[in-house]
């Protein structure tokens, strides 16, 4: 009986050895690790992201924010020079939030091109791979 008993728990601890090193071993899907190629494929991808995130779309809000106040400013304003000198200032950052705009579209175009001369390079980045689909939701999320 007690060989019965000691067979069964050091099975056992054996069997949650077993468990504990096929955890630490086993690659985690949900961990997003990218194999060494990914990696490359991404190294000129991000910074291209940054910039645009960063320089341009950073400079269109703060820009939107100047234009709003100034346009609140409009409204509390009666003096008919300051008006006009705001309507000025006003017109001169709608052409710029405009110019910005236009700047950052063609660079979503040009990413988007990259992003399908990207899927004909390798059998693993066509349409629906992992790195495929991580380069078009972030160039989407810099739409929003």
């Amino acid at each position: 009986m007690n060989d019965l008993m000691t067979k069964s728990f050091s099975s056992y601890v054996e069997l949650k050895k077993q468990a504990h090193l096929n955890l630490n071993t086993e690659r985690d899907l949900e961990m997003g690790q990218l194999n060494r190629t990914d990696e490359d494929n991404f190294f000129n991808f991000f910074p291209e992201i940054e910039t645009v995130k960063a320089s341009d779309i950073e400079e269109i809000t703060n820009l939107l924010i100047d234009f709003q106040n100034m346009n609140e400013e409009t409204k509390i304003t009666h003096g008919p020079k300051v008006l006009r000198d705001l309507r000025d200032e006003m017109d001169f950052d709608m052409v710029s939030i405009l110019h910005k705009v236009k700047i950052v579209k063609a660079k979503l175009k040009a990413l988007d091109k990259s992003n399908m001369a990207n899927c004909k390079l390798s059998v693993a980045y066509f349409e629906d791979t992992v790195v495929d689909r991580m380069r078009v939701n972030m160039t989407n999320g810099l739409r929003l």
